[in-house]
Order: structure tokens, then C-alpha cells, then sequence
């Protein structure tokens, strides 16, 4: 039995990533790239988890569109009520998207279902996970809890991307700063702006693109910001 390759995670911001081109092309075709090469688009099952918007069907159109771009069409949206043709899908899904929304009440969703032990479970065997702005946040160590006192209400995730992720802040990165403080420097954190994107690989290593991304560290009592800059190469 061969060993799993386990699979880099995509950390998007927002959805206009999968339909992203640059000079060396459409942007999925990386994530076409590390799928099997014996199995061909018809087989390939590209599951859609759309539990943190309340299984909005216009964004799972804009996900079936995307997929449609790199000759992919057995998708399916899991249901946040699943039937038992959802679960198994799921867990037989070569690729798995996580949208983007509420990210507290989809975790619920997430967590109620099982959801996390599956999800997992795929990327130990080599799914390929792609997270859209909450989603993004879900695949990484740490939510945190909207809430209107000062106080940082955390709860663990997937913790697949072993960093706090935050997406598209317009407060100078700032509730991504507190959310690091608040774990006394446990985790590093990442924020992604708009139309940028993170890919996290298996030997920890990060690229960064289309835009720079913002890397916040607590060391000791000091919080550093910095940027991680442009990753020079998408292939």
C-alpha cells in the first residue's frame, strides 16, 4: 500500500479566486494539478459544504460554474440536514470547499454533523480542501465568536492549517491582532485581503497569492505585523 500524499489546503478570501487567471493561466488548474492523474473529470467528486450561508443555492451555482472550468461537473452540495446520499458523498469527495459566511453558525452546522471528524479524515487520505472566507477561517486553529464586549471568545476548528486565520478585515487587521493576544502567542495568525489567497502546504510552508497577505506574531510581550509577501511563482 502506497503512502498518502497529503495535499496542500486553499485559503481564499472570497470566491473571485476560482475564477482567477494570471499569465500562467486559470488558477484551479493548480488544484487539478494534485489530483490523481489516473482518475478523469467525470469521476472526480468536488463536494460543497455552504452550511456558514445557510445553503444559499446561488453561491453553490458559482461554486458548479468554477468547477465546470477545469472539466469538473459530479458536484454536489452537502446539506446542513444531510440525508444519507450527502454524508456518502462526503466521504468519497476528492475535493471539498468550504464557503464562505457566518463562520460561528456553520462550525455549528460542521460540528453537528460529524462533519469534522469527516473532513479530516479526507485530507488524511488525500481530499483536497479549499476554504472561502469563513470557510478559510473554519480550516484553521481558531473561530472566534461575533460578539460586542471587549472579551475574545474563542473556539477551536479543523485545525488542518495550524494558524489563526482572519480574511478581508477592513479594522487594519486588528481583531486578527487581538484574536493572536488572546492565545498568548500559541498560534501565529494570517489575514488575507480581498481577491488574495493562502495556500498552506504539508511541510508548513505558505504561499502567498495574487496579493501580499498580512503575518501577525506575539513574541513575548511584544505583537509583530508584518507582511508575507507576493510568492513569485504559481506553479
Amino acid at each position: 500500500m502506497h503512502p498518502v500524499e497529503l495535499k496542500p489546503v486553499f485559503l481564499f478570501a472570497d470566491s473571485q479566486f476560482l475564477f482567477y487567471w494570471n499569465e500562467s493561466g486559470l488558477f484551479l488548474d493548480k488544484i487539478k494539478y494534485f489530483l490523481p492523474k489516473e482518475i478523469n473529470g467525470d469521476e472526480i467528486k468536488a463536494a460543497y459544504i455552504g452550511a456558514s450561508n445557510g445553503d444559499d443555492p446561488q453561491f453553490y451555482e458559482i461554486f458548479e460554474i468554477a468547477m465546470q472550468q477545469i472539466e469538473i461537473r459530479n458536484c454536489r452540495m452537502i446539506k446542513s440536514n444531510p440525508d444519507k446520499d450527502d454524508n456518502e458523498f462526503l466521504k468519497r469527495a476528492d475535493i471539498i470547499l468550504l464557503a464562505g459566511g457566518n463562520t460561528e453558525k456553520g462550525w455549528d452546522v460542521i460540528k453537528r454533523n460529524g462533519w469534522d471528524d469527516i473532513i479530516t479524515c479526507k485530507y488524511f487520505t488525500g481530499a483536497i480542501l479549499i476554504g472561502i472566507s469563513a470557510g478559510a477561517i473554519q480550516l484553521g486553529a481558531k473561530g472566534f465568536q461575533e460578539s460586542n464586549d471587549e472579551k475574545i471568545k474563542g473556539f477551536n476548528t479543523l485545525q488542518l492549517v495550524p494558524f489563526i486565520i482572519d480574511v478581508h478585515a477592513d479594522d487594519n487587521w486588528l481583531n486578527l491582532i487581538k484574536r493572536v493576544e488572546s492565545e498568548k502567542g500559541q498560534f501565529k495568525g494570517y489575514g488575507i485581503p480581498y481577491g488574495a489567497g493562502i495556500i498552506y502546504y504539508p511541510d508548513m510552508s505558505l504561499e502567498t497569492v495574487q496579493f501580499s497577505c498580512i503575518e501577525i506574531i506575539k513574541n513575548g510581550e511584544n505583537t509583530l505585523k508584518s507582511k508575507v509577501l507576493l510568492s513569485s511563482s504559481l506553479y
